[in-house]
């Protein structure tokens, strides 16, 4: 069964695409990882000044909601649905979390916040 890889952690086990590819429309599926919900979170959990996010700034949404789920400790979304040898008292390990950004091929010298999550 194909999967696929979630924009903002990486988390390569969607059963669905997030975004479909020529209409650009959401999901509106979870990642069961970061809790990211696609159509909804890029417009009322990430505060970019837009009452809905334009296509061309989604990735800067990414960023930003990518950035405050590792400070606040890459808190698993859904440990129900989020394979268990992945997670550690309740959050993403580190281990993981490195392999998943490194998914989104993101310069990860360049994230700073991740040192506040030790990796």
């Amino acid at each position: 069964m194909k999967t696929y890889i979630c924009p903002i952690c990486g988390y390569d086990g969607l059963d669905a695409p997030p975004y479909e590819i020529h209409s650009h429309s959401a999901s509106y599926d979870i990642c069961p990882c970061c809790y990211f919900e696609y159509g909804y979170s890029e417009d009322h959990e990430v505060d970019l000044g837009y009452i809905v996010t334009p296509v061309d700034m989604r990735e800067a949404a990414f960023q930003l909601y990518r950035k405050q789920w590792i400070e606040k400790g890459a808190v698993v979304g859904s440990p129900e649905n989020y394979p268990k040898e992945f997670q550690e008292d309740g959050k993403v390990k580190q281990e993981t979390v490195l392999k998943q950004l490194n998914r989104l091929n993101l310069p990860l010298d360049n994230l700073t916040f991740l040192e506040e999550y030790d990796i």
